[in-house]
This record gives structure tokens, sequence and C-alpha cells, in this order.
């Protein structure tokens, strides 16, 4: 499990296939090199031995981040690889996992955590309201312009075929960067998604990173106010 530059370095990733059945699914780990030097890790996955040479390669692990209700699996078992680091999880998260009690969580405006001033300067938090099964967190890394998102938008390749394939375009998101209609059911306050949606596209946008699939290089802007559309902003 090797680490894949995005931004040469500042910002990397690392992917584990999850399986539903037929259906295979990558999901995504995002790595940014403060300015500092220390690392902060978005949607942690599985810390095999090789990833965590690779981590270690780049810097010293600082901060882990569980940025919603439904991207927490691999968090326990990573604080417990990196006991040092600072552990984050989203809004929410410690009624569904009571053993997460004692870690910091991201309030619900997405700024200003304990202990978080090392890194609040590069990466600005934007917490996504509407959805409350979701309780997403996106993350802005100024320096580079990238976007870091988990669940709130998808976008599968051509490279998925079969079972992939069909389910990506039942879902809307094959190659087509957007909310699938799985999380779209899930909104609960429109208005509210709207009010967070509008400080995401104020933003200077170069890269958009989600945890599955396709990173978008290119036309990034654009796409992201495609992918929102709908919400007749």
């Amino acid at each position: 499990m090797s680490l894949i530059t995005i931004v040469p370095n500042q910002i990397w990733y690392a992917q584990q296939v999850l399986k539903f059945g037929p259906f295979a699914i990558t999901s995504r780990m995002t790595v940014v090199r403060l300015q500092s030097g220390k690392l902060w890790i978005h949607s942690p996955i599985t810390p095999t031995p090789a990833l965590i040479a690779a981590l270690d390669k780049l810097g010293s692990v600082q901060f882990v981040v569980a940025p919603n209700k439904v991207h927490h699996l691999h968090f326990l078992p990573f604080m417990q690889t990196f006991p040092y680091a600072t552990g984050i999880i989203a809004s929410g998260l410690k009624k569904k996992r009571p053993d997460l009690e004692s870690y910091a969580t991201i309030d619900d405006a997405g700024i200003e955590l304990t202990g978080s001033s090392s890194w609040t300067a590069e990466l600005q938090a934007i917490f996504i309201e509407g959805i409350p099964t979701l309780r997403e967190t996106a993350w802005f890394h100024q320096p580079s312009g990238t976007l870091i998102l988990t669940d709130l938008l998808a976008c599968f390749g051509s490279n998925n075929t079969g079972v992939n394939r069909l389910v990506a375009r039942l879902l809307g998101v094959y190659e087509n960067l957007t909310m699938s209609r799985t999380i779209k059911f899930l909104v609960k306050d429109k208005s509210a998604l709207a009010r967070s949606v509008k400080l995401l596209l104020a933003l200077d946008v170069q890269r958009i990173v989600v945890s599955h699939d396709q990173i978008i290089e290119m036309d990034a802007k654009q796409k992201l106010e495609q992918a929102f559309r709908w919400l007749n902003l």
C-alpha cells in the first residue's frame, strides 16, 4: 500500500479496496504535510506495515481526522499505531462509537478545535449542514487550492467496469462529479446545505480530492459549481 503524490511535497494519498458483495469501491486516505513538517491524516485506512513505513518517510503523524459519521472504521487502529497523534472525529460520532469518547470532536462550525492552531492557517474547515446522517466536514488546503471531501461528492471513472460501472451509473456519479443519489436522499435541510455549499463555491479551488475514485484536477471550480447546480443557488 503505497503513497501517491497529489501535490509535490504537500499532499499524498493511499487507497484501500472495500467490497460489498460483487461491488468493490476504493476508499482514499489523504495526507497533508503541514508547514511544520508534521502530517495531517484525513479518513485513515488500515495502517499496514507498508503504509506506516511510507508515512514515516514523510514525517511524523500529528493529526488524524475521521471526517464524517461513516469514515471511522480504521480510525482507532490508526490511533493505536500513532498514539502520540491528536485524533479528531466527526460531530455526532461519539453516539455511534462510544469507544471514541476520549477524542476531540469537530464542532458544528468546523473550526477552532482545541489544539488545532498549528494547522488552521493552512486548512480551512467547513461543516456541511443539512445532512445529519453524514455530518461531514470539508477541508480546504489553502496553499495548494485543494478541496478535500469525503462522501459529499463522488466521481467514478471509465476504468470502472461491470457491476461497478452499473452502480456508478445508477448513483449518477459515473464520469460525473456530483452528489450521489444516495447522499441526496439523506439531505434533510436543503436550505442549510445550500448555505454550506456557498462557502465551498467561494473558495479558490484548484483541485478536488474525494474519498471515492477520481481526483478532479481539470476545471475543478467549474465542476464543483456544476455538482451543486441542482440546489439552484
